[in-house]
């Protein structure tokens, strides 16, 4: 019997050591009695592409593989200036231009999905083809503006002593509208563009040609005893001994009716204008203005096909 009571408390001794809790193990506090468990709530499934939003547009050239996209360009100081642009098998989209006229020239360059110029083409002719081809970077909704990559002036050009006193810039595209027009739309982009500097250039600023050294201004040719009076510096009133004020300018504004979806113009035009004041570069190539000179009336025309120049 002793035995048998023995045996019965160690059996309840091992029961309760094995409900102990661990050491450090904290209770649960009581919940009040009205305390309601709060309702579950679905997780937030992932989704794809953010949606479209039908009041933005997105501009890009689109331009299928082998099927290239020619221009006419109208109202350049050349009889017509022709673009080609067109998508490779790889890497960016190319850009073939030429002029034909009296002088007739050729070049190339390439571009981006949106027509920002990469590389290629000289000062001029790049500034006028991207107020032609240059798309905004992002989506963009009416009302919006954005600017072009463009350099319409180039104040090194008037010398390493020019003095700027005055600079102005604006560089503004719109979009002014987006209308339906069948299964496509149609952006309607306003343009507004200017770039004036004004300053002086110091008494004896101009720089000879290379060839004219001898008879320069700021050194006199030598007299070779004929006539008198050669060799003689230049007087006071001599335009290389007068400060001269200096303005160059140039402004360009246009509209254009670009399809969304076909993604390339249905109309493009405006006017180009640029006219320096108190200086006469020495080349064509080292005027301030970095387009082609005077008033011009531009007018873009879509082509069925690359021109003969371009083939």
């Amino acid at each position: 019997m002793t035995r048998r009571l023995i045996s019965l408390l160690l059996a309840l001794g091992a029961l309760a050591a094995c409900n102990d809790k661990p050491p450090g193990q904290l209770e649960p506090i009581p919940r009040p009695t009205d305390y309601k468990e709060p309702a579950k709530t679905d997780a937030p499934k992932p989704t794809g592409a953010a949606p479209t939003d039908p009041n933005k547009v997105t501009l890009r050239w689109n331009l299928a593989k082998g099927t290239p996209v020619a221009y006419r360009l109208d109202g350049t100081p050349e009889a017509a200036t022709f673009y080609v642009l067109q998508r490779p098998d790889q890497g960016d989209l190319t850009l073939r231009m030429a002029t034909k006229g009296s002088k007739p020239t050729q070049d190339q360059g390439t571009l981006s999905e949106r027509g920002f110029i990469l590389d290629g083409l000289g000062a001029s002719d790049r500034n006028v083809a991207t107020l032609v081809l240059e798309l905004p970077k992002q989506a963009v909704s009416v009302g919006d503006s954005w600017s072009l990559g463009t350099t319409l002036v180039d104040a090194e050009n008037l010398g390493r002593n020019f003095v700027q006193k005055k600079a102005e810039r604006h560089n503004t595209v719109k979009l002014a509208s987006i209308t339906p027009e069948g299964d496509d739309r149609v952006a309607t982009l306003e343009y507004d563009l200017l770039e004036r500097i004004s300053g002086i250039l110091p008494p004896g600023n101009s720089e000879p040609p290379a060839d004219a050294a001898e008879t320069s201004p700021l050194k006199p040719e030598k007299d070779k005893g004929k006539g008198k009076g050669k060799g003689k510096e230049p007087g006071k009133d001599h335009p290389a001994n007068a400060e001269r004020n200096v303005t160059t300018e140039v402004t360009f504004t246009g509209r254009g009716e670009f399809l969304v979806k076909a993604g390339r113009w249905r109309s493009w035009e405006g006017t180009l204008s640029s006219k320096t004041e108190g200086f006469t570069p020495a080349s064509p190539d080292k005027n301030p203005t970095q387009v082609p000179p005077g008033a011009l009336k531009l007018k873009l025309t879509s082509l069925d096909s690359a021109p003969a120049e371009l083939q």
